[in-house]
């Protein structure tokens, strides 16, 4: 059967007798262009120009359940390209499975009718019938294998075996342990597994925004008690993606669940809040930035912190175009020309993500930087996140003192190892017990004794042991 498919396809060439073919280019930065629309009977042709692998598919990242033959089922490699033919009409967003901070949107519309009717030959008729069954037993063929792979997996199967998996086996397994043994145990089980290791290693930040999904789709709002930070707020993210996949109708909703998880600007709420960020500027495509903290606005409390989740968001996912060169600390200057300093803490604890990972600058070039804002609230907020990335990536207490050393005003540098030491109790890096002390002890009064205060409240407000 599959020697008869592939040598009559080998026969045929495609005709559309209204097709227009759009490409898509996926670049270094995301897809050019972000936006696409176009009818029933176009073609969308995505091609890599990029250096890695790509992998354009629909929403809901991991899964792409939203529209699921939207997905090559595997990766493009450099220079190739995949063809998709979209049928259904909407309004269809995507990202990229291997990098899913990159977004689209295609609009599909019923063809407009045309003033000369073209009347398919009989071989494009034959065609496109044969197509037509071709991929509706290929859609058999895959649900049938997906059940049978269902069946087989191991409910109980052992956190060893489980991350010796590959990734898309993980998938598959914690769809199935979640359905098998409910949220509150996959959830532990997740966190048992990969326990103190940091949410941007492998794909378990994906595993996280999956189960995230799998928890609202199962329980509504309700279950978001059950999402805690770990793996860099992945299953808030996959949590508010669902529950605002089509509109921000649900934002009152997912502030009243944020704020049972505990007193209005504790960590846990904080952090729920900040996953309303990602999520409302998910639904934005990550293109435009002030509707997206104006949704923030409509908040009742915690406000900023959905601004912070709307901006990293934006800072591991907008165009490159959105970023000018001649500018290192836009968006957060003009948007301080229009709103005064509303946004600019939120906006500074973001902009050394976009100097180092968009343009390339050294810890030191981003030092300089911060320091020629005369903007208070970006400063100090810059030097925060200064702090976190030195907790994220150096190995010892020692390294993380020398480079908040760097800082030469006092207060500044303080506030660079305070927030490094709250960041190893947050992301329970091994040994944070010692080592997150231990850097505070660096500091001398009264920064010394703010610093352990602000580990404390840390403890307590994530449960820390």
């Amino acid at each position: 059967f599959l020697l008869f498919v592939t040598s009559y396809l080998s026969l045929v060439t495609p005709v559309y007798a209204h097709s227009t073919i759009q490409i898509v280019e996926m670049v270094e930065d995301g897809f050019e262009p972000q936006t696409l629309t176009l009818d029933q009977d176009s073609t969308v042709l995505f091609l890599n120009k990029d250096k890695v692998d790509r992998w354009p598919a629909s929403n809901i990242h991991p899964t792409h359940d939203v529209y699921p033959e939207f997905d090559p089922q595997k990766s493009i490699p450099p220079g190739s390209s995949w063809v998709f033919k979209p049928k259904k009409i909407g309004e269809w967003k995507f990202h990229d499975h291997l990098l899913p901070h990159f977004r689209g949107t295609i609009i599909v519309e019923a063809e407009k009718e045309s003033s000369t009717e073209v009347k398919p030959d009989e071989d494009e008729e034959g065609e496109n019938i044969f197509t037509t069954v071709i991929n509706y037993i290929t859609h058999l063929y895959e649900k049938f294998m997906a059940t049978f792979k269902g069946i087989n997996v191991n409910f109980k199967v052992s956190a060893v075996d489980f991350k010796k998996l590959k990734a898309g086996e993980q998938i598959q397994a914690l769809e199935n342990i979640f359905k098998s043994k409910g949220t509150e145990y996959t959830w532990e089980f997740l966190k048992t597994t990969f326990k103190g290791e940091a949410g941007t290693s492998g794909n378990i930040h994906d595993l996280a925004h999956l189960l995230g999904s799998l928890m609202y789709e199962k329980g509504g709002f309700e279950a978001i008690t059950f999402c805690t930070s770990e793996y860099a707020f992945g299953c808030y993210h996959g949590f508010l993606d669902k529950a605002f996949e089509k509109n921000l109708d649900n934002l009152s909703q997912a502030e009243i669940a944020c704020s049972k998880l505990g007193p209005i600007n504790s960590g846990p709420v904080a952090s729920c809040i900040h996953g309303i960020g990602h999520g409302v500027a998910s639904f934005y495509n990550t293109s435009d930035i002030k509707a997206s903290l104006l949704a923030c606005n409509k908040l009742k409390n915690g406000s900023n912190f959905c601004h912070d989740g709307v901006f990293m968001e934006f800072a591991r996912g907008a165009s490159s175009d959105f970023y000018p060169e001649s500018d290192r600390l836009s968006p957060c200057s003009t948007l301080r020309e229009e709103f005064g300093d509303t946004y600019s803490f939120a906006c500074g604890r973001n902009q050394p993500e976009i100097l180092m990972q968009r343009f390339k600058y050294s810890f030191e070039e981003v030092i300089d930087v911060c320091l020629l804002s005369d903007d208070k609230e970006f400063k100090n907020a810059c030097f925060d996140t200064l702090g976190f990335k030195l907790a994220s990536n150096s190995s010892s207490s020692d390294g993380i003192i020398a480079g908040c050393s760097k800082i030469s005003d006092v207060e500044l540098m303080a506030k660079c190892v305070t927030a490094a030491a709250g960041e190893l109790i947050f992301q329970e890096v091994p040994g944070w017990q010692t080592k997150a002390p231990f850097v505070c002890n660096s500091l001398k009064s009264p920064f010394y004794e703010s610093c352990h205060q602000h580990l404390q409240r840390l403890i307590q407000d994530y449960q820390r042991r």
